[in-house]
């Protein structure tokens, strides 16, 4: 075997040449860059596409939760039961609400889909409130403080619950947050929404709690 830069005699398999400094290996790997820019365009294209799309759907998969029974509840189940502190004080328990509508609504300061929609929850809240309508923020892992600040620069009125040692969260098989729980009178879920909700949507649910 020679070197192909040199002519010198190599020894077999040798990866250098000790006359000129020639690297078998580097120049592998020259080849094969050589060979991928050579690809046409729409081919370079479609690979970069291919791999931004399965990119994507690795991060889906890792993000959304799977829509079975062990992992999520459904429309028409019992609402779990919870007892949580507010956070100025006292206790509120779920069960001490049957007869009236209520919606729970799984939030943390740090999900900026739920900032964009506390704003449209306070809405319909300060709207349906003296029709009987209950509504409360529960805290995820957050500080009293955290929670505190984020009430204030939010400006929401609503209770917020602070869920210590996940006791809701794990009871309500909350994955990603935002996610929204709407229970009627007899205390069974009948919509719930694990994404950011809309003003419309959110009174179109409380609606249809109201009425029944």
């Amino acid at each position: 075997m020679h070197c192909p830069e040199c002519e010198m005699e190599l020894r077999p398999r040798a990866r250098f040449c000790h006359k000129c400094g020639w690297d078998s290996k580097l120049a592998a790997a020259g080849k094969a860059s050589s060979v991928a820019a050579s690809r046409p365009a729409w081919k370079r294209w479609l690979m970069s596409v291919t791999l931004v799309i399965s990119g994507a759907l690795v991060l889906l998969l890792m993000l959304v939760p799977r829509s079975n029974a062990d992992t999520s509840l459904t429309a028409g189940q019992a609402a779990p039961d919870f007892d949580l502190a507010l956070l100025d004080g006292g206790r509120v328990q779920l069960a001490d609400l049957k007869g009236k509508p209520v919606v729970v609504n799984f939030w943390a300061s740090w999900c900026k889909p739920c900032l964009t929609e506390m704003p449209d929850f306070q809405a319909v809240y300060e709207k349906y409130k003296d029709q009987g309508l209950e509504m409360y923020g529960i805290n995820v892992g957050e500080s009293k403080v955290a929670v505190a600040n984020f009430e204030e620069r939010v400006g929401t009125s609503f209770p917020i619950l602070i869920d210590e040692g996940d006791q809701a969260q794990t009871a309500y098989k909350i994955l990603p947050l935002p996610a929204t729980f709407f229970i009627d009178r007899s205390g069974t879920i009948r919509a719930l929404y694990q994404y950011q909700m809309g003003r419309a949507q959110i009174e179109a649910e409380v609606l249809r709690l109201l009425g029944s």
